[in-house]
Order: C-alpha cells, then structure tokens, then sequence
C-alpha cells in the first residue's frame, strides 16, 4: 500500500501482501464505522496506521485516548492525523540538505566500490605470484613477476592515499552539511528577534507535552501572556525602542522558568509558556513571578537616559485535561488572559477545565 503524505509529496509504503492489506483495510473501515466517523483519506490513513502496527507511536495515543472514553471528534482525529502522519515541519531547505546528504554518501559508497575493486585486483597479482612460485621459476620469470607486484603495489598505494583524501574531503564535506541542517532546523523554529521558539514549536512542544501527559498521568499547564499596551508604547517610543521591550520580556520568561517549560513567541506582543508536570496553582505562581519581575524593571532609552516608563503583563492560566483538543486548552487559556485585561491589566487569571 502506498499513502501519499498531504501537501509533501513524500511518499510513505506499507510492504504488506495483498491478504493483509486487505484485512487491514477491513478492519480500518470497520473502525471507521464504529467511531461514526466519515471515510475520508484521512481517516482511513489513520486506522490503517493503527491496525498495521507500523506507527507504534500513533496506537498508543489513540489506545489512551479509548481508556479514557474519550470521542474521535473531528478536530481530534485532525490533530491525530497532523501529528503522526502529516508532513514534518522541515523548511524546503532541510529538504534540499537532506538530499545534498545523500548525494555525498553515495559518493562514499562509490569511493569505496572502486576501492574495493583495486584490492581485488592486487589480490589477483600476488595468487598469480604465489603459482609461480610453486612452479620452480627461473630467475628471469621471478624477476618479471616481482616486477608485476611492485607495480601493484605502487599503484594500490597511490589509490589508497587518494581514496584517504577523498574520504577526508567527504567526511569534511557531511559534516558542513550536518551542521547545516541543524542550523537551519534551529532557525525555522526560533523567533529571530526574541531568541525563543517560534509559533511552528510552540504547536510541535505542546502536543509533545500533551502526548507525555496523557502517558506519565501527571498535569500540564499553559500561560499566555501580552504586554500591555504595547502599541501605544510602539506608536510613543518607536519600534526599536519597542523591540527592545520585547527582548526585554523574552529575557524575563527565560529566567523565570526551568527545566522542561518551554517559552515561545506566539505572536506580535504575546508569548506562550508550556509548564509540564506543573498544576494550575503552581502555574499561577510561575505567572505572578514572571508579572512582578517585569513589572519592576523601568525602560530606559540608553542613548539619552530617558525614562520610559513601566512594562507591564497580563497573563492568562490553564490546566490541560486529559485527551482534550489542545485547541481548547490554548482557547481557555487566552480567556483567562482577556479576562485579566478587562480587569485592569497588569494582573494573573485562570480557567479551569470543565
């Protein structure tokens, strides 16, 4: 079976024999049915996943989300789909390092081929040495056959010193690519003004961390925060001044935050903080921190002294439930957030799980 990934072009195959790729199809329908859910490609691609033991990954989340009678509702089965089947989240970039990579090791391959053929050859010299001389050679015949050897053997060296130079210029080569493909993964995940992870990791971590949570039973929490009134401040001070602030900000989220809690720029003003293992009291204490800490630093313009004025965050709390579409929790979570903006601002606010 061959399943086409959406909007990649990449092609993933299923090497199953005709009777079990039937009797996977089968019972993905059934499934299908079962879940009252519409046969599209997609769901299908899911359920043959599922029953072809080919995804591990993907049948122990939907086994967990089934323990916990939780229904395949259609933003959960899309969020299934993206996760374990959609198309990876590498820049056309990677694509092209990645195949850039390959051409180098079927260089090396062919490097090692033609190396391979010489020693054969040298091989073939020195069996042809060992006849003569069970044959009580003449001198002039071994004088002709030592002769044969040191050519072969002058020959073999200089193509084992330019395959070593070869080798050396390839493995120089991978490793330029290597470094490469790490830099450009780390560049289309990180938000290049702040130095945090970009909206495209913060979607990635949270369902990493909803996925370990569901696993682990332990609790997961999400903040969302903005600056207040940061357009007035841009519009007042100018955008340098006010992307000062934002890296100001980023710096502040940084510090206050540890271990496997991961802060992103989720957009413009706002930025998104993913608590794991952290319960929605304890993520309103990590809020307040983060609020009271900006809220003490005063913006100064280096290049005159002047004072700008005070930063202040509004901050929004929730608490993952268990098998719930992360679009809810990130939906409750910005709730909260304007609801500490209408309160005043300048404040912490939560919302809990139904």
């Amino acid at each position: 079976m061959v399943v086409r990934q959406r909007g990649t072009g990449t092609t993933v195959r299923y090497f199953d024999d005709r009777e079990r790729a039937a009797e996977i199809a089968r019972q993905a329908v059934d499934r299908m049915a079962a879940e009252a859910l519409p046969p599209t490609p997609d769901n299908f691609t899911i359920w043959y996943n599922y029953y072809s033991d080919q995804n591990p990954e993907l049948r122990r989340a939907i086994d967990i989300l089934h323990s916990n009678k939780q229904l395949f509702t259609p933003d959960r089965v899309e969020e299934i789909f993206r996760r374990f089947i959609g198309p990876d989240q590498h820049e056309e970039t990677v694509q092209q390092t990645l195949l850039r990579l390959q051409a180098a090791l079927a260089s090396l391959a062919t490097l090692l081929g033609e190396k391979s053929a010489d020693a054969g050859r040298y091989s073939v010299v020195l069996n042809s040495f060992s006849g003569v001389l069970t044959q009580r050679p003449r001198l002039d015949d071994l004088r002709d056959a030592l002769d044969q050897i040191l050519l072969a053997t002058e020959a073999m060296v200089e193509q084992n010193a330019r395959l070593q130079t070869q080798l050396n210029a390839s493995s120089a080569h991978m490793a330029e690519l290597e470094h490469n493909l790490v830099r450009v993964r780390r560049e289309s995940l990180t938000d290049p003004l702040t130095g945090l992870y970009n909206r495209k990791h913060f979607d990635a971590s949270l369902s990493a961390a909803a996925a370990a949570a569901m696993e682990s039973g332990q609790s997961l929490s999400l903040l969302m925060v903005d600056i207040d009134h940061f357009k007035l401040f841009n519009d007042r001070f100018g955008h340098i001044i006010g992307d000062h602030v934002l890296a100001l900000v980023a710096q502040i989220l940084t510090d206050c935050i540890k271990g496997r809690d991961t802060a992103t720029r989720y957009g413009g003003e706002e930025f998104a903080i993913i608590l794991p293992d952290t319960h929605l009291q304890d993520s309103v204490k990590v809020a307040e921190q983060i609020r009271t800490t900006v809220a003490s630093r005063r913006v100064v313009n280096r290049s005159n002294n002047q004072r700008l004025g005070l930063i202040t965050l509004s901050v929004g709390c929730a608490e993952y439930e268990p098998g719930e579409p992360l679009r809810a929790l990130v939906h409750r979570a910005d709730e909260a957030l304007y609801a500490a903006k209408r309160a005043g601002r300048n404040r912490v606010e939560q919302r809990k799980t139904r």
